[in-house]
């Protein structure tokens, strides 16, 4: 994947939680996606693609309980201390937030998306897969508390 679509990702990701939960994450590097890998115990996701659809995927972003604890109970200004609806819900809302900032980026680069509702799903070691047929790529980011992965599958994507 082209490191000039994943950038606007990671800015947005780093962005929203400077902003919003006043933590600064260190940035790992960039690796293809090992779908077998568990993506984390909370994530939000949120489908992306164009007007005709000929760009599809999604952007997943992972949380262990620990880091997600830490971003929430800074955004929200309460101390949780283990994963309850408020933290799942925020999780899908960073997701959100990571889109709309990333589409933005994306849009000043002529590549316009549209996205869906975020989802949240949680568990225990889960994994996901984009299918095999489109480009996976994902980001790992570390704060204090844990660590988090940024997952990117898109299909389609043309820069001009």
């Amino acid at each position: 994947m082209d490191a000039r679509i994943t950038k606007p990702f990671v800015d947005a990701t780093l962005k929203v939680l400077e902003t919003m939960a006043f933590i600064k994450p260190a940035v790992g590097e960039p690796a293809l996606w090992d779908t077998c890998m568990p993506l984390g115990e909370v994530v939000g996701v949120v489908g992306l693609s164009n007007e005709d659809e000929n760009i599809k995927g999604f952007l997943a972003i992972g949380f262990s309980e620990s880091s997600i604890i830490q971003i929430v109970s800074n955004m929200l200004g309460e101390e949780y201390t283990t994963i309850v609806n408020e933290v799942k819900e925020a999780a899908g809302e960073i997701a959100n937030m990571i889109s709309g900032q990333s589409r933005q980026a994306l849009s000043s680069m002529g590549i316009k998306l549209q996205a869906s509702l975020p989802s949240v799903i949680s568990g225990k070691d889960m994994t996901m897969d984009g299918s095999e047929k489109r480009p996976l790529m994902i980001v790992p980011f570390t704060i204090e508390n844990g660590s988090f992965m940024l997952g990117l599958c898109m299909e389609g994507v043309r820069i001009k």
